[in-house]
C-alpha cells in the first residue's frame, strides 16, 4: 500500500534523499517544480493531510500530533543520510519532526534547511496569514500570491478550500511555540532571501541557539524556492555532500 505522505515511493538505489515540506495552505505540489534527483540526491516531497490527494482527512491544528505521525511515516526511509528542508511554515514542520525523532533515538537529519523561518522560540510571527483575519482577507492574500506567482486566478470554491487549509495551518503554526532549542545540536542551514518581505535574512541569527548554522542568502523573494533555482539547489547538494 502506498505511503500517503508521499507523493511517490522513494527509490532504493539513491544514496541519500531530502525530504521537503509544504508551505501553509499548499501541498506537495508546492515542490512540482523541482527534479526528482539533484546531484544523486532524491528529493521526497512530503504530503500533509486536508490538502490535494489528502483533503478529505483533517488537517493537523497541533504541532505534536504532526511530528508524531510523520515520524512514524518517515522513519522507514531514513536508512541512509537525508536532510529536511521547509520554507516558513515548512521550516517549522522540519523542526518539530526532529525533535521527534531524536526523542525516539532516531538518527536526526544531517542537515536542516530552514528559508524564511524565524527560529522556533520566537513564534510564528511572520508571513502574511494572522489568526484574526477574515475569509475575505485571507482570500484576498492567497490570490495575490497567486498573481505574483504568475498562476492563474484560483475559482472562488478552490478558494473556499485553501481558506480553510490555511486556517488550520496559522493555527498549527502559531500552537507552537517551544521554549527553547530541545535535544542535542543540530547542524542547520538558514535561506534568507533579497526580496522577502516576510522574512529578513537577518532575522534568522537566533537558529544559531540551535546549533552549528550555516547562513546563505540567495537573490529572490519568498515565492523564488518554489521555481527550483539552481542556487539552492548546489546549497542542498552541499549540505549532504558533507556528512558523506
Amino acid at each position: 500500500m502506498a505511503n500517503p505522505w508521499l507523493l511517490r515511493e522513494p527509490a532504493t538505489g539513491v544514496r541519500s534523499r531530502i525530504f521537503c515540506l509544504p508551505v501553509s495552505g499548499l501541498g506537495a505540489t508546492t515542490f512540482r517544480r523541482w527534479p526528482g534527483r539533484i546531484d544523486g540526491i532524491e528529493i521526497c516531497p512530503v504530503q500533509l493531510t486536508g490538502r490535494e490527494n489528502r483533503m478529505r482527512e483533517p488537517s493537523y491544528t497541533d504541532m505534536g500530533a504532526f511530528a508524531a505521525d510523520a515520524a512514524s511515516a518517515l522513519e522507514p526511509y531514513l536508512d541512509r543520510p537525508y536532510s529536511f528542508f521547509g520554507h516558513c511554515l515548512g521550516g517549522r514542520l522540519g523542526y518539530a519532526l526532529t525533535v521527534e525523532l531524536m526523542s525516539r533515538d532516531v538518527e536526526p537529519p544531517q542537515r536542516l534547511t530552514v528559508s524564511s523561518c524565524l527560529a522556533p522560540h520566537e513564534g510564528a510571527g511572520f508571513g502574511p496569514y494572522r489568526p484574526e483575519m477574515n475569509d475575505a482577507e485571507y482570500g484576498d492574500e492567497l490570490r495575490r500570491g497567486c498573481r505574483s506567482r504568475q498562476e492563474p486566478e484560483p475559482y472562488p470554491e478552490i478558494v473556499a478550500m485553501a481558506v480553510k487549509v490555511l486556517r488550520a495551518d496559522v493555527e498549527l503554526s502559531c500552537g507552537f511555540v517551544p521554549p527553547g532549542p530541545v535535544g542535542g545540536p543540530l547542524a542547520i542551514t538558514t535561506v534568507g532571501w533579497t526580496k522577502d518581505p516576510d522574512v529578513r535574512p537577518e532575522e534568522m541569527a537566533l537558529w544559531d541557539q540551535y546549533g552549528e548554522r550555516r547562513a546563505v542568502v540567495l537573490d529572490g523573494d519568498e515565492f523564488s524556492f518554489m521555481s527550483g533555482p539552481e542556487p539552492l539547489f548546489r546549497v542542498l547538494a552541499e549540505d549532504l555532500a558533507a556528512h558523506r
